[in-house]
């Protein structure tokens, strides 16, 4: 069927979110696909999971891989007439991809962040006749306009096709209770079994002139900080959908918020931190983000199909 080498300029542009979902939507219209993912050792639990029940795909991955082992990695996986999507990797120079795109018979994806602008218009001059075209990723809220006025006509006027804009997006951002424990220092009061849940929006305890419930309704997937010893604002917070409690302060809430987080199967996590402290521990959290989740997997193959005719890449 071919070979499409997903490539990007830079680290964290969302290639290995592109490849995955490209793999997906094609084992939907497919017989087989072989996804190949190089500078990865074995597949993790949390690889295989995101692609488990996602269509008829063989996921392989090589570590520390020559050129050579690459190439011939490649043409193993293509000689069954399956297409072959290359997750490439972030460690190899411009002239290995090239090199592995010339004896491969590749076609060359290249995935951008949006913040990059047309920086990565050389890299993809690289591959000469060879690119498909590229995905901009990661764009912003009001950044449509620049990107369709200065980004893509950039790219155009050198002859390289932009074949989509993918939006930034919450889900794809996000951490999973179990991560944010972690990353926190934290520990489970309650609802460990619910570690494995996305986390999109983080809110604060407090009081104000409108009903707490009304407050907390306004987002959902959320994690809600407050100190352990508020149960009129953990409360509140339990009457509306959510993912976690961070209670501060190293305090345990009182039993009857225990019993309701197990009613409503909300996690409580328990960090040292008071509740400023940890909301300035949560704003970096964003750069673990990993593409590691069969939720973050959905959605990625609905954005991509969204912005893009995903045939004209696959062929």
């Amino acid at each position: 069927m071919g070979v499409v080498y997903v490539t990007s300029q830079n680290r964290k542009a969302g290639k290995t979110m592109v490849s995955m979902a490209l793999a997906c939507i094609a084992s939907d219209e497919q017989t087989s696909v072989s996804l190949l993912r190089i500078g990865g050792q074995d597949p993790t639990s949390a690889d295989l999971e995101t692609v488990s029940g996602q269509g008829n795909i063989r996921l392989s991955m090589l570590d520390d891989a020559s050129v050579s082992d690459v190439v011939n990695a490649v043409k193993a996986e293509s000689s069954s007439g399956s297409l072959v999507v290359v997750d490439s990797s972030g460690d190899m120079s411009v002239s290995d991809h090239v090199e592995i795109v010339d004896e491969t018979k590749a076609k060359v994806l290249l995935v951008s962040d949006f913040r990059d602008k047309d920086s990565s218009l050389p890299y993809a001059q690289k591959f000469k006749g060879n690119i498909l075209g590229i995905l901009i990723n990661c764009l912003t809220a009001y950044g449509r306009t620049e990107a369709v006025d200065k980004i893509i006509p950039s790219f155009q006027d050198s002859d390289v096709q932009v074949l989509g804009l993918i939006p930034e997006d919450r889900t794809l951002l996000s951490l999973t209770v179990g991560q944010i424990s972690e990353l926190l220092g934290g520990r489970f009061f309650t609802g460990a079994e619910y570690s494995a849940r996305l986390v999109e929006n983080f809110m604060v305890g407090g009081f104000g002139m409108d009903p707490g419930e009304y407050i907390f309704s306004t987002r959902n997937k959320k994690a809600v900080i407050v100190r352990g010893d508020r149960p009129d604002v953990q409360m509140s917070a339990l009457q509306t959908e959510m993912q976690c409690f961070i209670f501060t302060r190293g305090m345990e809430p009182i039993e009857y918020v225990k019993y309701e987080c197990d009613e409503e199967e909300v996690a409580g996590i328990i960090v040292d931190m008071d509740t400023i402290e940890t909301m300035k521990a949560v704003g970096p959290l964003q750069l673990h983000a990993r593409f590691d989740h069969p939720d973050k997997l959905d959605k990625a193959k609905k954005l991509l199909a969204d912005v893009t005719d995903v045939k004209t890449i696959t062929g």
